[in-house]
């Protein structure tokens, strides 16, 4: 008893300590409300290729003096900040793929304000297919392999179904695909029962982040307002702990506001109405129709994901017309795939399945 509580002082000093090595936070606004240490994140060096009203197109520098000709394009959700991707370089999806020998590009949505009125509309047909031309631009190759991560997935599955000659492997990572209600998750919460995604729009003028941010705490309230933070203090005698932790914390809080109208009509027409999957989407007047998704395709899925169960991802394979289809799962949750070591270890799979599929090895264009 006595030696737990010594151990406990101990804790708490290298608590202290931390936060003495630690002092600089992140500004607290608005849109995030919160206290949290300004840690360093985003490992891989990265330039940016091109940009349009605030949404940037960066390529990462290579890792190998040769890579596969059809550059990968990480298409990341409209919500948080993609450098969860590459948190570290040890926890780092970026830096695998890289190492692999992959030619990696990444989409990062910017931040929307009450001025930024874009639609889902905008975000595909635009935004989205422009960077691809722009991918294709650079590297030189006709076709592009897309990943798309959570909601990217679903933008993602959007755009290759309208310009399937443009891609050339489709890869959906705790995708959000079909939308049952028996499947629980963000569904249960996004049930047109009880939810109208105009009412919290109307007050803003956009989707504040701590609304995001929030929305998907409350989902696990226990872990994610006192679990964690117990699970901190008793292993606060490692600081590489700690680093980790305020990592984490810093992704989590450190969201993005979404656009009114996309926010609005993904949810209207996804989530309440399965439109995606049931082929009742129309983007600029085009029917979104999975069907047309026929390149070699695979679903990345976290078998404890409770934002994006796996069913949220694998019944969408159901319903596509591609025939060459692979599934790696792991017994993680949602984030934990590409931050956990069970998450980092499945991506060297992922790395092969995918390179016998983006053609020959090439000497590397350097940036």
């Amino acid at each position: 008893m006595i030696t737990e509580v010594f151990r406990n002082y101990r804790r708490a000093l290298k608590l202290a300590e931390w936060f003495i090595k630690n002092p600089n936070f992140l500004p607290i606004t608005e849109d995030k409300p919160y206290l949290i240490p300004d840690v360093k994140i985003g490992a891989t060096p990265r330039v940016e290729i091109s940009s349009d009203d605030g949404v940037k197109l960066y390529r990462y520098e290579p890792m190998t003096e040769k890579q596969y000709e059809t550059p990968l394009l990480i298409v990341y959700a409209l919500i948080n900040k993609p450098y969860i991707l590459d948190l570290t370089p040890q926890r780092s999806v970026v830096r695998k793929l890289l190492q692999a020998g992959f030619n990696v590009y990444m989409i990062k949505w910017g931040d929307a304000t009450i001025a930024d009125q874009f639609s889902l509309d905008s975000y595909i047909d635009i935004f989205l297919a422009d960077f691809v031309e722009d991918v294709k631009r650079d590297s030189g190759s006709e076709k592009v392999s897309i990943l798309g991560y959570c909601m990217g997935g679903g933008m993602s599955a959007m755009y290759t179904a309208l310009y399937p000659q443009n891609v050339k492997n489709l890869l959906f990572l705790a995708s959000t695909l079909y939308f049952d209600r028996k499947i629980g998750g963000l569904i249960t919460l996004a049930d047109k029962r009880f939810f109208n995604p105009e009412e919290i729009v109307a007050p803003f003028g956009y989707v504040p982040s701590w609304f995001l941010t929030e929305r998907f705490k409350i989902l696990e309230p226990w872990g994610n307002y006192f679990g964690k933070y117990i699970n901190l203090f008793m292993n606060a005698e490692s600081e590489e702990f700690i680093d980790d932790f305020f990592r984490m914390e810093r992704w989590i809080h450190d969201g993005v506001n979404v656009a009114p109208g996309a926010y609005v009509r993904y949810n209207q027409e996804l989530y309440q109405n399965n439109a995606l999957a049931e082929g009742k989407l129309y983007i600029k007047g085009k029917r979104v129709d999975p069907k047309k998704i026929t390149m070699p395709t695979a679903a990345i899925v976290g078998l404890r994901d409770h934002l994006a169960p796996p069913e949220n991802t694998l019944r969408f394979l159901d319903v596509i017309g591609s025939k060459d289809k692979a599934v790696f799962q792991a017994d993680v949750g949602h984030v934990g795939l590409v931050v956990s070591r069970r998450g980092m270890a499945l991506w060297d799979d992922v790395a092969k399945w995918l390179a016998e599929r983006s053609g020959s090895l090439n000497k590397t264009k350097e940036i």
